[in-house]
């Protein structure tokens, strides 16, 4: 049962099937990639999590993405790119109903009963690829991530919860974003100052973390992602954060994890990062470090133990 209820959890945060089809192509172009600015904000009276952009269509190629993250809640963009002909309409009847049923069921201790509303899912959901996104952006804070975008059409969500399971997206926190076949001709990011290739072993690390803006490339390489691929968050941590908590926190695998209020937004400061991607596929994000104590930090079960700490010195 132990195992059947494991994969319940990872089903659970919208991380199954991720399919290489849109894998990225190389780019020998000078352009600096353009920007997409997206806030994140809170409409009190109404109780909605909203993202304000001001496009919902841009050309394929390079694209950074800038989270501004105006609301007291911790946020995240993560991006669904849809198969074939399938709308953002189809996916809030078809998909989403079935996993805020789940998530109320999870948050009841009825494990059982969540899975097998997983039955309910359209046969099209197995042609879903997750492409990535900004990371976990704390109240205040601003994130960039630069992707490369494959004509088609996405959803952009955040799936943080509040403490009765219900989805920020499920509270109006979803957008449609087109991405047409004319190309940005932007280049990819050039000389990173830290890597990170995440395979099916975790997270290996080249480059040393040092004051001001750091340029941070993830290489996808895991070949067995199962059911949910690793990705990549940055946790700034002061001297009485207790690291395990903040990985109980971020873990998927729990029904009480990812629950951020206005009062309690989460355990530590999250300064960015990048979502998952298909293997073959290259994320960057950009964090300004200032001297003190971080971990990179990824969704995963915390007994996996999928985090690094790290210190950036003076």
């Amino acid at each position: 049962m132990k195992s059947i209820n494991q994969a319940v959890l990872l089903v659970y945060v919208f991380g199954i099937f991720v399919g290489c089809s849109t894998e990225q192509t190389k780019d020998t172009s000078s352009e600096e990639p353009p920007v997409v600015e997206v806030r994140a904000i809170y409409d009190t009276e109404n109780d909605r999590h909203l993202f304000r952009t001001e496009t919902d269509t841009i050309a394929a190629g390079w694209t950074t993405f800038r989270l501004i993250n105006a609301s007291p809640f911790i946020h995240f963009i993560f991006f669904d790119y849809l198969p074939g002909d399938k709308t953002s309409e189809d996916f809030l009847t078809e998909v989403s109903p079935v996993f805020q049923e789940s998530s109320y069921l999870m948050m009841e201790g009825k494990n059982e009963e969540a899975m097998a509303k997983f039955g309910e899912l359209p046969e099209w959901f197995g042609d879903l690829v997750f492409r990535g996104g900004t990371g976990y952006t704390s109240p205040g804070r601003t994130a960039e991530a630069t992707l490369f975008m494959a004509p088609g059409d996405y959803v952009m969500e955040c799936y943080v919860k509040m403490p009765d399971g219900t989805f920020h997206w499920n509270m109006g926190m979803y957008e449609d974003l087109h991405v047409k076949s004319d190309t940005t001709q932007a280049r990819e990011p050039q000389s990173p100052d830290i890597e990170i290739t995440i395979t099916d072993e975790g997270l290996d690390v080249e480059g040393q973390p040092r004051a001001g803006e750091q340029l941070v490339a993830v290489h996808f390489q895991q070949e067995n992602p199962g059911l949910i691929g690793k990705d990549v968050h940055v946790a700034k941590l002061d001297e009485s954060t207790d690291i395990e908590e903040v990985a109980r926190w971020i873990d998927f695998m729990r029904a009480e994890g990812l629950v951020s209020t206005a009062e309690n937004p989460g355990p530590t400061t999250f300064i960015g990062g990048t979502h998952e991607m298909p293997m073959g596929n290259t994320a960057y994000f950009t964090i300004d470090f200032e001297p003190g104590r971080y971990a990179w930090i990824s969704e995963q079960e915390i007994a996996n133990k999928a985090y690094q700490e790290f210190t950036v010195e003076e």
